[in-house]
Order: C-alpha cells, then sequence, then structure tokens
C-alpha cells in the first residue's frame, strides 16, 4: 500500500481546494464513502478500476493523469507500451535525456477543456503509440 499516502494527500488537497467532503465526493463520483475513507486513511489501496479514477478526477476537478499515477495505475490508452518495443524505447530514451520533464504542448484542438477529466498536456485523442511513433 505504499502508493496510498500520496493518493490519499492528492485526493484530500483536491478536496480542501473545492470544498468537498468525503460523503459529497463519494456522491458525485459514485462511490462507496466506507471504502474512500478506508484508502485515504492508508488501510486499503487506491482503485484499480480507470473508470473510478477518472469519476473521482471529474469530481475532483482534478488531472486524471496525476491521479493515476498517485494510485500507481496506468491509463488504458498507455497500455500498448507494454506491447510495442519500440514505443517503449521511445518512451524510455525520453526519460533519460530529461525530456519527459519538459511537454510538449499539444495543438488546442486535441486537447479538452481543463475542467476535462483527462486534461493534461500528455492526453490525446489519439493512441500514445501513433502519437510518440
Amino acid at each position: 500500500m505504499s502508493e496510498a499516502p500520496a493518493f490519499s494527500r492528492l485526493v484530500t488537497d483536491a478536496m480542501a481546494r473545492r470544498g468537498l467532503g468525503l460523503r459529497e465526493l463519494c456522491r458525485q463520483a459514485k462511490l462507496d464513502p466506507s471504502f474512500l475513507s478506508k484508502v485515504l486513511a492508508g488501510k486499503r489501496n487506491p482503485p484499480a478500476e480507470e473508470d473510478v479514477l477518472r469519476r473521482m478526477a471529474a469530481a475532483l476537478e482534478t488531472d486524471a493523469v496525476e491521479l493515476f499515477v498517485a494510485a500507481g495505475r496506468i491509463p488504458s490508452e498507455w497500455k500498448s507500451l507494454t506491447s510495442n518495443p519500440e514505443l517503449f524505447r521511445r518512451v524510455d530514451a525520453m526519460m533519460h535525456s530529461g525530456l519527459s520533464r519538459k511537454p510538449n504542448p499539444l495543438p488546442s484542438k486535441s486537447v479538452p477543456s481543463p475542467r476535462s477529466s483527462t486534461s493534461s498536456p500528455f492526453y490525446t485523442s489519439k493512441p500514445l503509440d501513433e502519437e510518440l511513433l
């Protein structure tokens, strides 16, 4: 459960920013308050389901990618990394060259609105392997 503290901190900070209590967040994200309470206390692992994380990000008005990372998960659109060696090599090269810390902004037409749960400088409507290859 090593991911829980970062996840808990991210969620509780976002709840405070939005002025949301646990029950209201759970109502908006369609979650069981008992489960989320245990997650935030570090007694349970963060949710593994992508749709749950996206609903939480939307309710918290926070970046879904940050929530995925804090939960130790990979969004489904990034799963091609595990089956495409060339794509993995390119991402690995970016990580080692420091380019991953300096994202190249995407054209505005491919970036969802700032309030979207998928808003991120790394998110586009194209699959990851098409973007990087």
